[in-house]
C-alpha cells in the first residue's frame, strides 16, 4: 500500500511539472500537434485516475491509521523527502525525470508580457563571490530584458563545465541587479539549478545568450576564460566597479582591492579613479630641416647650435641631441623654429658631456633615427667647429645664434701684431726723437730740424721808383716811361708777338698766281717749278748701284775729315772763341738793361 501511494504521488508531480503540450508543439507541423493533443488527453486521463487513486489511498490510510509504522503528526513529509533525496529507491521517479525535455537542446519561447526577450542585450556579470557562492548580473540598459533561454556556466581550472542556471522567464529591470545563489540568507536571490563550486584558486563564469553567444566571461587565477582585466591569484570576491552610476566594462577588481568599500550584492562599488583611455597613436616627429650649425666645445661656456635649414616652421618636440651614439640622449624641448632661425643649447643646462678637443655630436629625430652629425678633432682653445658654406671648419669667431664667420687666427694681445707667418709679434716702436734746438722746428716729412724763418718785411721803394709785380724789385718810373711803346706810324700796326710795327697788307701785297708749270711753296710763299713725274732712265742698274755706293763712301770720308779739322780748330782757338762769346753775351745784357 505504501509503494502504491508513493507511485501515484510521483505521477501527479510529474504531470504538474511538465509544460503544456500546446507550448511544446509551437512551430511544429499539424500532424505533430495532433499527436501531442492525444498525449495531453492521455495525461489528463492519467491525472484523473491518479486523483481517484489518491482518494482511495487516503481512505486506506484512515483505515490503517492505527499502524505503528506511520507517524500520526505528519505522515507525508518523510515520504516526500525520501522520494526526492533518494531516487534510487523509486525507479519510476528516475524514468519520469529522464522523460523531461532538455532545455539546452530545445529552448521554448515563452510569451511574457512583463518583459521582452533581448537576444543581444548587453547584460554583464557584476560580482562573483567565491566565498558566499553567488553570481550577480547587471542590466545596464534602460528597459526590461527577458532572460528566457539565457544560461550561466561555471568552468573549473581543469576544464570541467557545470551549468548553474538556465533562465526561463526571469526578467531583469533596467539598471538593476539579479543575484543567483542557493544561500537562503540572500534576499531576493534566484536559486541555481545546480550548485556551483566557485573555487577560490581558479575558475571562470560564463553568461551566454539564448542564441548561444557569450554575453560576458569572468575568470580568475590561472584559468584562460576571462574578459577585461584578468584577476591574478586566489580571491574571495571579484567585482566590477562603477563611475557616476555607470558600470565599467573592462575593469575587474578582486577582494584584495576593496579600498575600504562595502562590496555586497546589489551594491555599486566605485572605482578609485577612471581608467585612463589609451592615447591614439601619433606620427613621430621626423624633425625635418634641422641641422647642426656650430659646436663650441673648447670655450668657457660650451654650447651646440642648431639651425632650421628648411623652408617650413619646425617644432622640436621629440628631437634629441647625443654626444657619441651610445651616450645620453637629451630632448631639445618644444620649441618652434622658423626657417633660417638658430637655436642654442647650453651644455651646462643638460646632461650631455661634450669633450673639449675631440668628439662627435648626433642630431636625432623622435624615433631615434640620425638626422645629422658632426665630428671634430684637435679643436684649439677659444675656437668653435662651425658649418661655413656647407663645410665644417675651425674658426676663432664665436657666433652664437647668428651666421657663422671664418676667422683663421685669434686676436693678438695689446701691443702685438700678427706677422706674415701667422704669429703674434711685438709691435716695434720708433726711438724717441730729441727736441729741436731753439729757433728750429722738425720737418714732418724729413723729420729733421729746420731753422724757423723770420717773416721778411718789404721796405718801400724810394721816391721815383715803383715795385715791379713780376720781379718784386724797385724800378725807375722814368726809365719805365722812356720804354713806353710809341704808336706805330700810319699804315702800320703793332705785331702782338714781336711788339714791332708792321705794314698793313694792301691789295697789292696779295700774292699773284704762279705761271703755268709753277706752284707756290707753302713755306716760302714763292713760286717754284713743278717737278716732272717722269724719272730719267738708268742705263745700267749694276753700274748705277756701284756708282752710288762709291759716292756714299766718299761722302762719309769727307765728312769725317771735315769734322776732325773743325774739332782741332776749336781746340786750338778755344780761348779766343770763349772771349768772343763773352763779348756777345755782355752786349746782349747791356742792350736789355737799357
Amino acid at each position: 500500500m505504501k509503494y502504491l501511494r508513493n507511485t501515484l504521488l510521483m505521477m501527479l508531480a510529474v504531470a504538474l511539472i511538465m509544460p503544456s503540450p500546446l507550448v511544446l508543439a509551437e512551430g511544429v507541423s499539424g500532424a505533430t500537434q495532433e499527436s501531442k493533443v492525444d498525449d495531453v488527453q492521455t495525461v489528463d486521463n492519467s491525472l484523473k485516475s491518479a486523483e481517484e487513486a489518491k482518494d482511495s489511498v487516503v481512505d486506506k490510510e484512515q483505515i490503517d491509521s492505527n499502524s505503528p509504522s506511520q507517524s500520526s503528526e505528519n505522515p507525508e513529509t518523510p515520504t516526500e523527502n525520501s522520494s526526492i533525496d533518494s531516487p534510487s529507491e523509486n525507479p519510476a521517479t528516475n524514468e519520469s525525470s529522464k522523460s523531461e525535455p532538455n532545455p539546452e537542446s530545445e529552448q521554448p519561447k515563452i510569451d511574457n508580457p512583463s518583459g521582452r526577450i533581448e537576444e543581444n542585450a548587453p547584460i554583464l556579470i557584476s560580482k562573483i563571490s567565491q566565498d558566499k557562492k553567488y553570481v550577480e548580473i547587471y542590466n545596464r540598459t534602460n528597459q526590461n530584458v527577458n532572460l528566457a533561454g539565457w544560461k550561466i556556466e561555471y568552468h573549473t581550472g581543469s576544464g570541467v563545465e557545470t551549468v548553474g542556471k538556465i533562465f526561463k522567464d526571469e526578467v531583469i529591470s533596467p539598471n538593476e541587479f539579479l543575484v543567483l545563489s542557493n544561500d537562503k540568507m540572500l534576499a531576493g536571490a534566484i536559486k541555481f539549478d545546480n550548485n556551483l563550486g566557485l573555487a577560490q584558486n581558479d575558475g571562470s563564469v560564463v553568461l551566454s545568450r539564448s542564441d548561444g553567444s557569450v554575453a560576458d566571461t569572468v575568470g580568475w587565477g590561472n584559468n584562460s576564460k576571462s574578459a577585461g582585466s584578468p584577476i591574478k591569484g586566489g580571491v574571495k570576491i571579484v567585482w566590477r566597479c562603477f563611475i557616476d552610476e555607470n558600470i565599467i566594462d573592462s575593469k575587474f577588481l578582486s577582494g584584495k582591492n576593496l579600498n575600504n568599500q562595502e562590496v555586497e550584492p546589489y551594491s555599486r562599488p566605485n572605482c578609485k579613479s577612471p581608467e585612463p583611455k589609451p592615447e591614439p597613436s601619433k606620427e613621430l616627429n621626423k624633425c625635418e630641416g634641422l641641422k647642426l650649425s656650430e659646436i663650441a666645445s673648447n670655450v668657457d661656456e660650451q654650447f651646440i647650435e642648431i639651425i632650421n635649414s628648411g623652408e617650413k616652421t619646425v617644432i622640436t618636440t621629440g628631437c634629441k641631441l647625443t654626444v657619441g651614439y651610445a651616450g645620453v640622449r637629451e630632448n631639445i624641448g618644444d620649441i618652434e623654429l622658423n626657417p633660417g632661425e638658430f637655436l642654442t643649447i647650453k651644455i651646462k643646462s643638460t646632461k650631455l658631456k661634450l669633450p673639449k678637443t675631440k668628439g662627435k655630436v648626433y642630431l636625432l629625430d623622435e624615433a631615434g633615427s640620425q638626422i645629422d652629425s658632426a665630428e671634430y678633432e684637435k679643436l684649439a682653445k677659444s675656437s668653435s667647429w662651425s658649418l661655413i658654406d656647407d663645410e665644417w671648419m675651425q674658426t676663432f669667431m664665436i657666433t652664437e645664434n647668428s651666421e657663422n664667420i671664418f676667422k683663421e687666427y685669434l686676436d693678438c694681445q695689446s701691443g702685438y701684431e700678427r706677422n706674415a707667418l701667422g704669429k703674434c709679434v711685438k709691435i716695434a716702436t720708433p726711438p724717441a726723437e730729441s727736441p729741436c734746438p731753439a729757433g728750429q722746428y722738425r720737418h714732418l716729412e724729413t723729420r729733421r730740424c729746420r731753422k724757423i724763418e723770420a717773416e721778411k718785411t718789404i721796405t718801400p721803394c724810394k721816391d721815383g721808383y715803383y715795385r715791379s709785380e713780376e720781379t718784386g724789385r724797385c724800378r725807375s718810373i722814368a726809365s719805365a716811361a722812356a720804354k713806353t711803346l710809341k704808336p706805330c706810324p700810319e699804315g702800320q700796326f703793332r705785331n702782338s708777338a714781336t711788339g714791332r710795327c708792321k705794314k698793313i697788307a694792301s691789295t697789292d701785297d696779295i700774292a699773284k698766281e704762279c705761271p703755268e708749270g709753277f706752284e707756290r711753296n707753302p713755306q716760302t710763299k714763292r713760286c717754284r717749278k713743278i717737278k716732272s713725274a717722269s724719272m730719267p732712265t738708268v742705263g745700267s742698274a749694276a753700274a748705277e748701284v756701284k756708282q752710288v755706293a762709291g759716292a756714299t763712301w766718299g761722302w762719309w770720308v769727307f765728312g769725317g775729315v771735315s769734322l776732325l779739322a773743325v774739332g782741332y780748330g776749336v781746340w786750338q782757338w778755344r780761348w779766343e772763341i770763349s772771349q768772343f762769346v763773352r763779348k756777345i753775351h755782355e752786349s746782349i745784357k747791356s742792350a736789355n738793361g737799357k
